[in-house]
């Protein structure tokens, strides 16, 4: 009998620190840096970063810890351009990189991507020759968009496109001083 309770005690004991070794090895692997998303978590940060963009497709979606980002989310947009969209804790959005989506105008209606690409598309035209930086929601006169074009010299030139994505202006080619 005693030896049967020592075979017990001795079951138990290695199943509570086999089990007490399995929870901090997953908990060890949450919120760390470059971990994918799943489950609720992925499906916020997934809403919150395609609600920034107006849209396209989720690559990925990772946990990070720098700063104010907490999630980290790659979006392939419907003109095949890439953001990646940072997010707090809170699942609210830090900051965008890749083509800028925001809207310095509060009052102007988000930018979708769609929108994005007709402006790109009208301020390259115009301009003829490199790639757009940035473009923004603007509600002063007759420009709705604000369309920043890199040119192949390393100058930037800024389009004003209408609502209906004709040239509104254009300014005169400079260099970044940053």
């Amino acid at each position: 009998m005693r030896k049967k309770a020592l075979v017990i005690t001795g079951v138990a004991a290695a199943a509570v620190i086999l089990g007490g070794t399995t929870v901090a090895a997953a908990s060890g692997t949450l919120a760390t840096d470059d971990q994918p998303l799943g489950g609720t978590e992925l499906q916020r940060a997934s809403d919150a970063a395609l609600a920034k963009t107006g849209g396209g497709t989720v690559t990925k979606a990772e946990a990070e810890n720098e700063g104010a980002t907490a999630y980290e989310v790659d979006v392939r947009l419907p003109d095949g351009s890439r953001v990646e969209v940072n997010l707090d804790s809170s699942f609210q959005v830090a900051g965008v990189e890749g083509p800028e989506l925001g809207d310095d105008d509060d009052n102007a209606p988000a930018l979708n991507s769609a929108d994005w690409d007709r402006a790109a598309s009208a301020a390259l035209a115009r301009v003829g020759q490199g790639r757009v930086s940035e473009v923004e929601r603007e509600t002063e006169g007759a420009t709705a968009y604000e369309v920043e074009v890199r040119l192949d010299n390393g100058s930037e030139v800024e389009v004003r496109v209408g609502a209906d994505f004709q040239i509104v202006g254009q300014d005169a080619p400079e260099f970044d001083d940053d």
